[in-house]
C-alpha cells in the first residue's frame, strides 16, 4: 500500500460533505413529493366536501312496509332480498349501426333501465312475499356506475363530460334506493369505489385508489341525497375489495378489473382469483379464529365483464348498457340485464334472476 491509498483529512471531509449533500437531496426530493401528494389529496378533499356540501337532500316517500307488512308476522324464518347494481355506464352512447343494432344506449336509457329495474325487482319482492317473511334489502353496488374518460374514445363520444356524469349517476340510483326505502324495514346499502372506469389515473393504481376516483364522489353524493331517509343504512367501502355479511353468508364486494382475462368470461382468471383469495384468507384465519367473519367469504360478488353469471363461488353481474362496440369487437354479445335473489338463513341462496333491461327502454 502506497501513501496514494491514503486521503488527507479535507479530501475526507470534501467526500463525506459530497455525499451528505446527496443524500439531504433525496430526502428533500422525497419530502417533495410527499408534500405535493399531501396537497392533491387535500384538494380532492376539498372539493368533494364542496360538492356534497350543495346537495339537496331528497324528501323520502310514504312507508308501504309499515302500513301493510309489518302486522303480517309470518312464522318462517326471515329472508333477505339482493339486489346487485353493477355497470351503468352513465354518459355512454353506444350507437346501433356501430355493433349491427344489436343495441343501443345513451343517458335516457340509463335512467330508464335503472328505475325500471326497480320497479321490476319491488314486484319480485312482493310476489315473494306471498310465501316468505321479507322485511329488509341488501343493495350490493360494484362499480362501473359512469362511462368516465379512460379511454380517448370515451372523451369523444360520451354524452357528457364525466363531472356531469358523476351528478346524473348520483341522481338516478339515489332515486332507485328512494324507491326501494317504503317497501322494506330496512336497506342496507354496501357501496365500493373502486372500479375500472371511475379511476383519475391513466392506469389502475394500488394505494387509496378507493378514495382517488370518481366513483367515491358518486357514493358521497348518494349519501347526501338519500340523508332523509330513516331506514336506509349507506355504507361506503373506499377500497379494492370489501368482505360483507348478508344473514348468514359472507360476501366479498370487487368490481373484477383486477381479474386477469382474455375473451369473453375468463372463467380460469376468476377460479385462480378465488383460490388465491381463499389461501390467503385462511391463512389470517387459522391464526386468528376471531377474524373468520371478517375476512372469510363464501363467494365473490363482481361485475366488470357485462354479462351475469353464477357459480358456487363467485357471481358476475350484467351491465346496464349491454353490448358494446368493445364488445361486439371482440365477439361477445349480451343483453343489458342486472341481478337480484334471496338469502335464506338455512337454504342459502335461491332464486336468482337476471332482470333484462331492454324491455324498459320505451317506458
Amino acid at each position: 500500500m502506497n501513501g496514494n491509498d491514503f486521503l488527507s483529512e479535507d479530501q475526507l471531509k470534501s467526500r463525506h460533505d459530497e455525499e451528505t449533500q446527496y443524500l439531504h437531496g433525496i430526502i428533500a426530493e422525497k419530502d417533495a413529493a410527499i408534500k405535493e401528494y399531501r396537497k392533491e389529496h387535500g384538494r380532492l378533499e376539498v372539493f368533494f366536501n364542496r360538492v356534497i356540501a350543495c346537495i339537496e337532500p331528497i324528501e323520502p316517500l310514504d312507508s308501504v312496509f309499515q302500513k301493510q307488512y309489518r302486522a303480517k308476522k309470518k312464522p318462517d324464518a326471515e329472508v333477505i332480498s339482493v339486489m346487485h347494481i353493477t355497470d351503468s355506464h352513465m354518459g355512454e352512447v353506444q350507437l346501433p349501426n356501430e355493433i349491427e343494432n344489436f343495441g343501443i344506449y345513451n343517458p335516457e336509457i340509463c335512467v330508464k333501465r335503472n328505475l325500471g329495474f326497480t320497479g321490476g325487482f319491488i314486484d319480485w319482492v312482493l310476489l315473494h312475499r306471498n310465501a316468505y317473511n321479507i322485511r329488509d334489502c341488501h343493495v350490493l353496488f360494484t362499480g362501473d356506475l359512469i362511462a368516465g374518460d379512460i379511454h380517448e374514445e370515451l372523451r369523444i363520444t360520451n354524452a357528457f363530460p364525466v363531472t356531469e356524469q358523476i351528478v346524473r349517476a348520483a341522481q338516478v340510483h339515489s332515486e332507485q334506493l328512494m324507491l326501494l326505502a317504503p317497501y322494506f324495514d330496512n336497506v342496507i346499502v354496501e357501496f365500493l369505489t373502486e372500479d375500472n372506469h371511475s379511476r383519475l389515473t391513466k392506469k389502475p393504481q394500488a394505494k387509496e385508489a378507493g378514495i382517488n376516483s370518481y366513483g367515491y364522489l358518486i357514493a358521497k353524493l348518494i349519501e347526501a341525497y338519500i340523508s332523509k331517509a330513516g331506514n336506509i343504512t349507506f355504507n361506503i367501502h373506499a377500497q379494492h375489495e370489501k368482505v360483507v355479511r348478508v344473514g348468514n353468508l359472507n360476501y366479498l364486494l370487487t368490481h373484477g378489473h383486477g381479474i386477469k382475462q382474455w375473451m369473453g368470461v375468463p372463467w380460469y382468471g376468476i377460479e385462480r382469483r378465488a383460490g388465491r383469495e381463499s389461501t390467503s384468507r385462511l391463512s389470517i384465519i387459522m391464526k386468528d379464529i376471531s377474524r373468520a367473519k371478517e375476512v372469510g367469504f363464501n363467494k365473490i360478488i363482481h361485475g366488470h365483464f357485462h354479462t351475469p353469471f353464477d357459480s358456487y363461488l363467485y357471481s358476475g353481474g350484467g351491465s346496464v348498457s349491454g353490448t358494446n362496440a368493445y364488445d361486439h369487437q371482440n365477439g361477445r354479445y349480451s343483453e343489458p340485464s342486472q341481478s337480484a335473489w334471496q338469502v335464506h338463513p338455512v337454504w342459502g341462496e335461491f332464486d336468482r334472476i337476471n332482470f333484462n333491461l331492454r324491455r324498459y327502454d320505451e317506458e
